[in-house]
């Protein structure tokens, strides 16, 4: 681990000033907000994602085969909502059956696990002391991007969120619903550092209704398309 946190703090120092960084935070708002045709925002993913895949990785995936870091402070596998991977279903209101990245913000299906705190009362922080519930690298990551603003009323479904890379594995990692994002792109991160806290922003996890969560999707690379990866085996037991 000591050697790979290297390696990505050596990636982190070659990009910082770089285009790969930029040139990944406009396509990835391109995506979401679908400012362009799903097919040029598709047939320009292997170009933007092989400039942050380009230094000291190489072209082929690493089996993943320890477990991860809990990815809630305090919080364990029984905090994960049961049966919340399914790509291929209708959901948050969509139109579009299943999950496709090129949908963006449009997309369908529910690829990710929910990560439930203790909140009565849905303010946002663990009933338990009154604090903010951090979220943690569940492995060695490179920020990518982040969206650190949103107001009640708008239509982002993800609300404050962060995408990084964990490119031993050519994993793409998305942590939304946040309250604060405390990491920036270019940020190298040990599993366990803090990557933000939990929070209710999005448009539908800001309802009273919905149980305050950490909505973590992992997506891998495959023939240069990003498909959902079912990461449930890997969390800590």
């Amino acid at each position: 681990m000591t050697k790979l946190f290297s390696m990505l703090a050596l990636a982190s120092l070659s990009w910082a000033s770089g285009h790969p960084f930029v040139a990944w935070e406009q396509y990835e708002k391109q995506v979401r907000d679908q400012t362009l045709p799903k097919d040029s925002l598709k047939a320009r993913f292997p170009a933007v994602y092989g400039a942050l895949q380009a230094n000291h990785f190489g072209p082929n995936p690493a089996s993943i085969d320890s477990p991860w870091v809990f990815p809630l402070a305090g919080y364990s596998i029984t905090s994960v909502g049961k049966g919340g991977f399914k790509p291929g279903i209708y959901y948050g209101g969509s139109s579009i059956k299943g999950y496709d990245f090129f949908d963006g913000n449009l997309h369908g299906g529910h690829p990710a696990y929910d990560i439930f705190i203790r909140d009565d009362n849905r303010d946002g922080r663990d009933d338990r002391d009154g604090k903010r519930v951090n979220v943690l690298a569940p492995t060695s990551l490179i920020v990518l991007s982040r969206q650190d603003s949103w107001k009640p009323g708008s239509q982002l479904r993800g609300g404050k969120y962060l995408w990084a890379l964990a490119p031993q594995y050519q994993l793409l990692l998305y942590f939304a619903h946040l309250d604060s994002v405390i990491s920036s792109p270019g940020d190298t991160l040990r599993a366990s550092q803090v990557l933000g806290t939990v929070g209710r922003t999005g448009k539908n996890a800001q309802a009273k209704r919905s149980p305050t969560h950490l909505h973590l999707m992992v997506l891998r690379v495959e023939n240069q398309i990003p498909v959902p990866f079912d990461y449930f085996r890997l969390l800590p037991r």
